[in-house]
């Protein structure tokens, strides 16, 4: 294979693999949302009726948020758009007149539905393009 044949190659696995700017899409609901009910959970199974959207209602929306704890009179998880980093973390947090300590989580990611939960797939997939791009790089040499 030439050296021709081979950028070719690597050009066209980036486009496919990297793709042109578009709109992040996260999944976006709330565990007392009433249309929806048990549909936002920590973990998202596979039988739910609930999809990643556009963030076109957020400006710069580069992250999705999963967020977990005590909030709106409950206990359950939100998940939006956010143009904020909010990083991960965990608290224990013990509000006036409560008699539990609540675990409040949250956690933020970068690509389209990676709010679900979390995933080996975005993991593997990156390392498998990593290693196809070192190899067709060590090739050239």
């Amino acid at each position: 294979m030439s050296q021709t044949e081979r950028i070719l190659i690597f050009t066209i696995v980036c486009c496919v693999y990297f793709k042109t700017s578009h709109a992040l899409n996260c999944y976006q609901c709330s565990g007392s949302d009433p249309e929806k009910p048990f549909q936002c959970n920590e973990w998202l199974s596979n039988d739910i009726d609930i999809k990643p959207e556009p963030c076109d209602a957020v400006y710069n929306a580069k992250y999705c948020i999963k967020h977990i704890g005590r909030f709106e009179g409950g206990i359950g998880a939100k998940r939006f758009c956010s143009s904020l980093d909010l990083g991960n973390y965990c608290n224990f947090v013990k509000q006036p007149g409560d008699e539990l300590t609540y675990r409040t989580c949250v956690y933020t990611c970068t690509g389209d539905g990676c709010n679900a939960g979390y995933s080996i797939k975005s993991s593997l997939s990156l390392i498998i393009v990593s290693l196809s791009i070192w190899k067709t790089f060590m090739c050239l040499s």
